[in-house]
């Protein structure tokens, strides 16, 4: 298997690889003994119930991969415990015919059937939300995750959106093109962005920081969306913080309503834990990115949530 790697598009599967086939060899795998496991960095990808990790498994200090990308992994293996780098575990290894059949046939699964969890490895914040559109990412915003965002935003009804971290309201502006009738509102802690974008005639856009959106905004009406385009994500802020904000944001989300999370570095959150505040994931990433080569930016982590239950 050649990690990291996949041309693969959703829905296609050129190796004829169906459910029936990939079970049958997850069940072989499983009678295997574990064996240690070791990586530069490991991921967990979790696919139709089945965990497994990935990344450069047995590599040498050159970061050279030795054998295969890919390990059968049980439910006790957890992203804390592989946190870091050259973290070391234990699984069941997956010879080179079956990573590249398991990952042929993750890639064509649709985005609410696979998940893939980034243990912590750095805890570096280098992106400077004052002058976010300045930076070295934004243009992989503009041109790969934005375009996302509207894609799914084109099957969710809405009436009012909210964007924390909306900063100079450029993805506001693109939603607006596409949905021209919806309220548009956005918080951001930079002066000169809430400037900018009241300059695009977004009215409703508050100075201030994504703790305080409960504050900052009614209890009615409430949000049909709220959007954190890189804001719940590492290298932007820490776990905790970014716990807190999607807390205290979710009271001004209608029941029912939506919520869309994503960005350039790894998403703090994963599903069970939105399942634990009260969120359906109806996605949870772009699966055939996931394997694709990981010296390149490929969009990987998307989630799309709806809140259980009636408006608070």
């Amino acid at each position: 298997m050649s990690e990291g790697r996949s041309t693969t598009k959703p829905g296609e599967n050129p190796r004829g690889i169906d459910e029936d086939t990939f079970q049958a060899m997850i069940r072989r795998i499983r009678r295997r003994p574990r064996q240690p496991i070791s990586g530069h960095w490991l991921n967990i990808v979790e696919a139709l119930g089945h965990r497994f990790l990935q990344g450069p498994i047995g590599a040498d200090v050159r970061g050279h991969k030795r054998n295969g990308g890919l390990a059968y992994i049980g439910r006790s293996v957890r992203a804390d415990d592989i946190a870091g780098f050259w973290p070391e575990t234990s699984g069941r290894l997956l010879t080179p015919e079956e990573g590249d059949a398991t990952a042929t046939f993750i890639s064509s699964l649709d985005g609410g059937d696979v998940e893939l969890i980034v243990p912590l490895r750095n805890r570096a914040l280098p992106v400077r939300w004052e002058s976010f559109e300045d930076s070295r990412e934004y243009p992989l915003y503009a041109a790969h995750i934005h375009p996302r965002i509207l894609s799914a935003l084109s099957g969710l009804p809405f009436r009012r959106l909210l964007d924390v971290g909306c900063g100079s309201g450029n993805l506001l502006a693109a939603i607006r093109r596409d949905h021209p009738e919806a309220h548009y509102a956005g918080v951001d802690i930079s002066p000169d962005n809430v400037e900018a974008a009241r300059e695009k005639g977004f009215d409703d856009i508050r100075q201030g920081r994504g703790e305080d959106v409960a504050t900052m905004y009614a209890p009615e009406p409430l949000f049909d969306v709220i959007v954190f385009c890189g804001v719940l994500n590492r290298q932007i802020m820490d776990g905790h913080t970014a716990r807190k904000i999607l807390k205290r944001s979710l009271t001004r989300l209608e029941g029912g309503g939506h919520v869309i999370i994503t960005g350039y570095s790894s998403c703090h959150l994963s599903a069970r834990e939105l399942k634990r505040e009260g969120l359906t994931a109806l996605k949870k990433s772009i699966p055939e990115n996931i394997f694709r080569d990981y010296d390149e930016f490929h969009l990987r982590q998307f989630y799309v949530a709806r809140k259980d239950g009636p408006s608070p």
